[in-house]
């Protein structure tokens, strides 16, 4: 018997059938392999807690500073995103170097974040919108549900999980220095404090034009110190557009140059220079 004796839908099911039975055993491996690469990460972490607690608890009022190894960054930040219930703080300095990057950990946080088992907050400099893998990256946690501002020059580079413990860079702004992980309540609370008092002081992000600012919107971005350029990235306009409208404000106040103009809309009450900002 040749192969031309063979009806077509019989040798398709010869072919078909065992493509699908290797495609459901590689998809049941894939699945296997994720479990057990998690488990040992569970272990991974258990074993460090042990050798770097080998009491039950540290001495009353002594700061935990536990320096964290780079093999062990990764499982450890995933432990922390898979037990935070509530809220997640990061302040970012860099999204190319640091244990931030693994992607495992970055599809289980922002899985989190969709599904609502916990918020997420995030400071990025300024100049991450200069760039289109900046704002990928960005774009990419906002569709999760992350809510993000941007700061001239975010404090350093942490991340708090709940009140439960901080992981840092070892030097402070530093983002490719190694780093630390906190569990003392009170530096959990201080670290909690600057980020939230940075965050409240930052730019939102909107991800949509928003070109028809108003003068104290624009005077605002002032008086941040942000320069032409970057104040048409954040308003998504024209460089154009924005030198136009410094230049009608300072024909309205009278004045000839920036320095003048702050001046003057300050006296008008459009900003409150007794408070600068610490953005």
């Amino acid at each position: 018997m040749t192969s031309k004796d063979v009806p077509t839908h019989e040798l398709e099911a010869w072919f078909t059938e065992p493509l699908e039975r290797m495609h459901r055993i590689l998809e049941s491996g894939e699945r296997h392999l994720e479990q057990r690469r998690a488990e040992l990460d569970e272990v991974r972490y258990a074993l460090y807690e042990l050798s770097t607690h080998p009491t039950a608890s540290p001495p009353r009022g002594q700061v935990v500073l536990e320096v964290l190894p780079a093999d062990l960054a990764p499982p450890l930040l995933r432990h922390l995103i898979d037990t935070t219930t509530t809220m997640a703080r990061n302040c970012a300095l860099s999204i190319d170097v640091g244990s931030g990057t693994d992607l495992d950990n970055i599809r289980t946080s922002q899985d989190q974040i969709r599904t609502g088992v916990h918020r997420q907050q995030t400071i990025y400099p300024m100049d991450i919108l200069d760039t289109e893998p900046g704002r990928s990256w960005v774009r990419s946690w906002a569709d999760a549900g992350e809510e993000q501002r941007v700061s001239l020059a975010p404090p350093s580079e942490f991340a708090i999980f709940d009140d439960q413990a901080v992981v840092a860079v070892a030097e402070w702004g530093n983002p490719a220095a190694d780093y630390v992980l906190i569990r003392d309540p009170m530096v959990i609370a201080a670290f909690t404090t600057l980020f939230d008092r940075c965050f409240a002081r930052a730019l939102p992000i909107t991800h949509e034009s928003h070109g028809s600012a108003d003068d104290a919107e624009l005077v605002r971005l002032l008086e941040l110190g942000l320069k032409d350029e970057s104040i048409a990235r954040y308003l998504g306009c024209s460089l154009r557009t924005v030198r136009r409208r410094m230049a009608q404000l300072m024909d309205s106040y009278g004045v000839q140059t920036r320095f003048q103009l702050g001046v003057a809309v300050a006296r008008a009450g459009l900003v409150d220079l007794d408070h600068p900002a610490d953005r």
